[in-house]
């Protein structure tokens, strides 16, 4: 998913640039480029906390810049990583798209977990429910939903060595005893927690969620490079700055 910013309709702005000379005004425009892909990522950022609840720092750090090199034809743009880190099989892009383009929410790993180990039925996916502990963020703990994993012994056949076993050590945990499927009639429904006499829903099994469109990656960068005229300053910052001397060293193309 990528958003690119140029300066090819802004003929006013090009012809501005023609003071200053060939290699000079190809390192001001690049400048004045990037300098809106950085505005671009900002406003993104502030459209994501806007649309979304609570946004984590990662899918806030998810908008790259491109940056632009001075050449005939420069070109700076803004794109969400699309590289998976760690663990995870999925990318930012994977999660942000449904949100941008609306569509099917994707299968998190703890919902393959649950599906490889036959407890969560085809076409359901999961959802905190009212015993769920939720971070800063509005999600469950990541500890609680490893406590749910490994008391179900979900994790079993990925392979992992964190599933509750019947070891004293294990037992004095009580993972393996306090999670169960809740079920109505032989309809499996969430996973339940029982601690003591207490007992609660902490995962609520539903249909895939849908996503309707609701953020404007492409009108959010739209607007910062075409229709707010912060380009057309920008350009005319990097003119001023390259008359000065002032005009900074260009980055490197990603960030």
């Amino acid at each position: 998913m990528r958003g690119s910013i140029t300066a090819n309709d802004l003929d006013d702005a090009l012809a501005s640039l023609r003071q200053l000379d060939a290699g000079l005004a190809s390192r001001a425009l690049a400048d004045a480029l990037n300098h809106s892909a950085n505005q671009a990522r900002q406003a993104l950022q502030a459209e994501m906390t806007s649309v979304f609840d609570r946004p984590t720092p990662w899918a806030l750090n998810s908008i790259r810049v491109l940056h632009a090199k001075p050449s005939a034809d420069p070109e700076s743009a803004v794109w969400v990583q699309d590289w998976a880190a760690g663990k995870n099989p999925f990318t930012a892009e994977d999660y942000l798209l449904p949100q941008v383009e609306g569509g099917e929410r994707i299968q998190r790993r703890s919902e393959g977990y649950l599906r490889e180990s036959g407890i969560l039925p085809a076409g359901r996916f999961v959802v905190p429910a009212a015993g769920a502990r939720l971070d800063s963020y509005g999600n469950i703990q990541k500890g609680h939903m490893l406590q749910i994993l490994s008391g179900l012994k979900a994790m079993k056949l990925s392979g992992s060595d964190s599933a509750a076993t019947e070891s004293k050590r294990s037992l004095r945990k009580g993972h393996a005893l306090a999670f169960f499927v809740m079920k109505r009639g032989k309809t499996p429904i969430g996973i339940a927690e029982r601690r003591g006499e207490n007992v609660i829903m902490v995962l609520a099994f539903v249909r895939q969620p849908q996503y309707r469109e609701r953020f404007k990656f492409h009108d959010v960068v739209r607007r910062v490079a075409e229709n707010d005229g912060q380009l057309e300053a920008n350009i005319d910052k990097a003119i001023a700055d390259a008359l000065n001397g002032r005009l900074p060293k260009l980055r490197g193309r990603r960030r």
